[in-house]
């Protein structure tokens, strides 16, 4: 019997002493500093690891964002948007903001539907020129301008002042530009819902560049053209293959901008191609730099066995022009921008 009691202790001792090892074992193994950044990932986002994550998931969905809006706005709304890209507009910047929210209809103040926009906020870089609220024919009939307390800022009717067949203009300048804050309201009379997909009111926003520009279409015409310049002014023979401007399409579909740019398909961006030969035209506009690494360049091709450390002089850009766009911006708002800067390649030079 005492042989049996001793026998059983043995085994419960046992049994209590493995119990506590797997219980220390556990603590240690979820002590382990990789095991424990592997079970913050899932809680704590202020961690490097997490942000990644979180900086990857954001960009994949903005990105999806881009492509959603893209094609909502292939609707009506970029049908007028184009007619604006193709009449050139006297801004530098215009772009079309729709409704973050569309309310239900009020009884209060004759009754209606109030729309809230969201401004972006201002840029020191562009002023704004004109604000107006568009929408279909027979869509918005009355406009007046709200406080986020419901309350009429202006009582009186913000009347049409621009129509055509298909659409409505109304110039709501002053209200954006005395807004308290970037929501902005608008109580709309007429049938603002019941609207097929994308015909929803814009809000149209011009803005000018604070520095006056000089207006001009951005065409071959327009950009000199090194082909012009056959010799060089004291009749010596030019070489084989010189730097000079050729003609490159750009297909936005190709390298895949057409995600993000509206219109044009394409444009006509311009290429440098070609060697640069001393001593260099004036045309190609060399820099002291570049006369002077040719000048290396030269003295060292005639030693025989003297490794080319020193590079031939390129042709590249040294004049680039701006182009008219008419694209969706990182927010996801359709923009048109009369000088989208360096696209078009206008003269060539060595460097």
């Amino acid at each position: 019997m005492g042989n049996s009691l001793h026998h059983w202790f043995i085994m419960f001792a046992g049994f209590i002493g493995v119990c506590c090892l797997w219980r220390t074992t556990s603590i240690i193994t979820w002590s382990n500093p990789n095991v424990m950044a592997k079970a913050s990932i899932q809680v704590d986002l202020s961690i490097p690891t997490s942000n990644i994550i979180t900086q990857r998931f954001y960009n994949m969905t903005n990105q999806r964002s881009i492509k959603f809006h893209k094609r909502k706005h292939r609707g009506a709304i970029s049908r007028y948007m184009l007619q604006l890209y193709y009449r050139r507009p006297s801004a530098d910047i215009v772009r079309a903001l729709e409704p973050f929210h569309v309310s239900a209809a009020i009884q209060q103040n004759g009754g209606g539907r109030i729309l809230e926009f969201q401004i972006p906020t201002d840029n020191s870089e562009e002023d704004l020129e004109a604000a107006e609220l568009i929408g279909k024919a027979g869509m918005i009939l009355r406009v007046k301008t709200m406080d986020y307390n419901n309350d009429i800022i202006m009582n009186e009717v913000i009347e049409s002042t621009r129509k055509s067949e298909i659409w409505r203009i109304f110039d709501v300048t002053p209200a954006v530009k005395m807004r308290r804050s970037n929501t902005l309201r608008f109580l709309v009379r007429g049938r603002v819902r019941g609207r097929p997909e994308g015909e929803d009111p814009i809000l149209l926003l011009s803005y000018v560049k604070p520095k006056k520009r000089t207006r001009r279409s951005v065409n071959e015409d327009d950009i000199n053209d090194d082909n012009s310049m056959s010799t060089w002014s004291d009749g010596r023979r030019r070489r084989r293959n010189p730097c000079r401007k050729r003609p490159l399409y750009v297909d936005f579909a190709t390298i895949n901008y057409d995600e993000w740019v509206v219109a044009p398909p394409g444009y006509d961006a311009y290429q440098c191609i070609g060697k640069c030969f001393f001593p260099f035209g004036e045309h190609l506009n060399p820099t002291k730099h570049a006369i002077v690494q040719a000048l290396i360049h030269s003295a060292l091709q005639g030693n025989d066995g003297v490794a080319k450390s020193v590079g031939r002089v390129c042709c590249v850009p040294t004049k680039l022009a701006p182009t008219s766009l008419l694209y969706l911006d990182a927010s996801g708002t359709l923009t048109y921008q009369y000088g989208y800067e360096d696209m078009v390649v206008a003269e060539c030079g060595c460097r």
